[in-house]
């Protein structure tokens, strides 16, 4: 699946508002490492970076951060679908 349709389904289902930063941690195969991939609403729509390292967040700037891993112990971007059913096998 595509990674900024999977961001944006986050974005949605997590109810992030407008000025606040959407902070998901993945990891890369190519480059073997963990990446974060930051999502922030501007007046052109959803702003979407990859940085290798966990940028410094503002004390003003509200964010909200997700991480999850997969059965090999690396991060991902969860589906919106999983997360549901977690959620529904949770309770």
């Amino acid at each position: 699946m595509n990674m900024t349709f999977k961001i944006r389904q986050l974005w949605k289902y997590l109810r992030v508002q407008d000025d606040e930063i959407l902070i998901v941690r993945s990891y890369n195969k190519r480059a073997r490492k963990d990446e974060y991939v930051i999502a922030e609403a501007t007046s052109d729509g959803l702003k979407i970076s990859i940085m290798s390292e966990l940028p410094e967040l503002r004390s003003d700037r509200p964010f909200q951060m997700i991480q999850q891993r997969d059965s090999s112990g690396h991060h991902i971007i969860p589906s919106v679908t999983q997360l549901i059913k977690d959620k529904v096998s949770d309770y």
